[in-house]
């Protein structure tokens, strides 16, 4: 037999939470380093963000 994993719910929540909070952290400091004139240009950061989720079940 295959070894199982038991997740709680709660605790899938929780990690969620934490990547959402990852994923917006990611985001912001890419959008400051922009508007600091640093990094890519934001037309490609949105865009490359847009084709990223744009089919992804949220």
């Amino acid at each position: 037999m295959g070894a199982t994993a038991t997740v709680r719910k709660s605790d899938f929540i929780d990690a969620m939470e934490e990547n959402q909070k990852d994923v917006r952290k990611m985001v912001m400091d890419s959008y400051h380093d922009i508007e600091k004139g640093k990094g890519r240009d934001y037309k490609e950061f949105f865009a490359e963000l847009e084709s990223r989720y744009r089919n992804a079940n949220v």
